[in-house]
């Protein structure tokens, strides 16, 4: 079965909120294990948190584009913004160090989705988000 959403924000850091129950709420449709549907919520409130803080530098009323993919056991999830292009060879995950606060979004990321795509596109940005969940619904 194919089902999609698509729902666009504002930049304020309280919109990863409904973000993140928009993504439960699609996933959970689809039989998604909670344990799967809490890391996903957190990895892409971690990418949608990236982009307000890094790319629109904590302004509130930039646009933000969620897209939710569901084909046959796979999600993909693809988050577009307008601000200026990213080096997306400079975005390592970087793994998580006692010594130092925060910084982990990256490696959340990635430790969660099989794919994460970053490509600059015209006016923009866009994270490609992948993940497979076939063989474990119920």
């Amino acid at each position: 079965m194919k089902d999609w959403f698509m729902a666009t924000f504002n930049s304020n850091p309280l919109s990863t909120k409904v973000a993140r129950g928009i993504v439960k709420s699609f996933l959970m449709q689809h039989a998604v294990p909670e344990e799967d549907v809490w890391d996903l919520e957190i990895a892409v409130n971690e990418a949608l948190t990236n982009v307000i803080r890094h790319t629109y530098r904590n302004e509130h009323d930039k646009i933000i584009k969620l897209s939710i993919f569901w084909n046959e056991g796979e999600v993909e999830i693809f988050i577009r913004d307008y601000g200026e292009h990213v080096d997306p060879r400079s975005l390592k995950p970087k793994p998580p160090d006692p010594e130092r606060e925060g910084g982990f979004g990256l490696y959340i990321i990635h430790r969660v989705f099989d794919s994460v795509q970053f490509l600059n596109v015209y006016r923009g940005n866009l994270l490609i988000l992948k993940k497979r969940l076939r063989g474990r619904l119920p």
